[in-house]
């Protein structure tokens, strides 16, 4: 059983969705590395600032 999903599969899974949602992919893209890298960076507390960063840049657009 394969644990990890590979970039490529990732950002593929992550079109999809944000497809069937009618948000823009690269909002979504930018939105799981801002916490992919709060997680590894350990400052779980700062991913809401990061998301409401680019969610508030997505609507002033």
């Amino acid at each position: 059983m394969q644990d990890s999903v590979s970039n490529d599969e990732l950002r593929t899974l992550i079109q999809e969705k944000a497809e069937e949602h009618n948000l823009p992919p690269e909002l979504l893209l930018e939105i799981y590395e801002a916490e992919r890298e709060v997680v590894n960076m350990d400052r779980r507390g700062s991913i809401l600032k990061d998301v409401r960063a680019l969610l508030e840049d997505e609507v002033d657009n």
